[in-house]
């Protein structure tokens, strides 16, 4: 019941900002998104609701969420000076599902995630460096003339079309939904980046971007397709589009970090990339599940765990192992007892082989998940 609850709460906060988003200054005028003119205040209306309706919902960042007050107010520190005039806050909501800013300067980070990123200042300046930019980049208010546009080109289809028009008018809905969707995911990419290149400046290791993506990655939330947000990349396209920036920005922090325990955000987070695992069948019936890795700033050895999610499994259906995860692509191979087959029911087989539903995590030696992946594996 409590589950179901914080789901109600968590949909009643996004549901709320996309309702008062909508309904927002219906009648400024709208012009194309790439600069926001001067005169536009419908981002600062709506700031004002968000933060009068959500803040009893909401508490500061303080006792154990301070260390995101402190890197908050170091990261702003390397704004320049025209761009800090916002009422910066940082807020603590229950079962926000996320991590959502206002135009006004107000960060809302979820209490459960607010945990997960627990005392790491790399992790914080991570998540807060994200929604900085996009606050100065003024994002709502360039989604918002965004998507007005599209809205009037499609009235404008309509009332100069032909009779086709209504039958056309689907598909210019569909299109301009696909368009914002893309226009969105672009601002997404665009406030990872400058994300990225400010907290570098201020002082914390860039690998805490990708470290921070496959923490939110393993979130339970986030394979729930009730939250599935088209707006959004992926977490392994995020990381896959800042590769090259990656390397730039770790060029940056050297310079200017040589000794990087000595900066605000210490030493280098562990880093996992995992592939997608593999699996064949032994002679007598065994099967070995292969599981690619590639790991970052390693010192020491991380714990792959593997679980079948199957429940008509009679084995174990967890099985550990340590690994030094020292070349390029490290291989961690498990062997299953040959009574797996039960693992793989009939309604599961393909053509061409069959698939064992598993659950891939990777932890340090805290037992923190480093990042984790639900994979069909192919059983060849």
């Amino acid at each position: 019941m409590s589950r179901v609850r914080s789901r109600a709460r968590s949909l009643f906060f996004v549901a709320l900002l996309c309702v008062l988003w909508a309904n927002i200054a219906p009648a400024q005028q709208t012009l194309p998104p790439e600069k926001v003119p001067s005169n536009f205040s419908a981002d600062a209306q709506f700031a004002a609701r968000v933060r009068s309706l959500l803040l009893p919902y909401t508490a500061p960042a303080t006792g154990q969420y301070a260390v995101g007050q402190q890197v908050m107010e170091t990261l702003l520190r390397q704004l320049p000076a025209d761009r800090k005039h916002f009422s910066w806050d940082l807020r603590i909501a229950k079962d926000a599902g996320n991590i959502y800013s206002a135009p006004d300067g107000t960060i809302f980070v979820d209490g459960d995630l607010a945990r997960a990123l627990g005392p790491r200042p790399g992790l914080w300046a991570a998540a807060l460096s994200h929604e900085i930019s996009h606050i100065v980049r003024r994002d709502w208010a360039r989604r918002y003339l965004f998507q007005k546009s599209l809205e009037e080109a499609g009235a404008s289809q309509i009332m100069l079309g032909d009779a086709s028009a209504s039958s056309g008018s689907w598909v210019d809905a569909h299109s301009a939904s696909s368009q914002l969707a893309s226009f969105c995911q672009t601002m997404e990419l665009e406030a990872d980046a400058e994300g990225l290149m400010l907290m570098t400046r201020a002082g914390f290791d860039p690998d805490f971007v990708p470290a921070l993506h496959h923490l939110l990655e393993a979130q339970p939330r986030q394979s729930d397709e009730k939250f599935f947000d088209p707006s959004h990349p992926t977490w392994d396209d995020r990381d896959r589009r800042l590769q090259k920036l990656y390397a730039a920005a770790g060029k940056e922090y050297d310079r200017l970090w040589p000794e990087r325990y000595a900066s605000p955000g210490g030493n280098s987070p562990i880093v996992v990339y995992a592939g997608s695992p593999s699996a064949k069948r032994g002679v007598t019936g065994e099967l070995e599940v292969l599981i690619p890795l590639h790991c970052q700033n390693l010192i020491g050895a991380v714990e792959v765990v593997l679980r079948f999610t199957a429940p008509e499994s009679e084995f174990p259906s967890e099985l550990r192992q340590f690994t030094g995860c020292t070349s390029e692509r490290t291989l961690v191979t498990f062997v299953v007892p040959s009574l797996v087959p039960t693992v793989v029911p009939n309604s599961q087989v393909r053509r061409g082989g069959s698939r064992v539903q598993a659950e891939v995590s990777v932890l340090d030696d805290t037992g923190a998940i480093l990042t984790h992946a639900l994979a069909p594996i192919p059983v060849r």
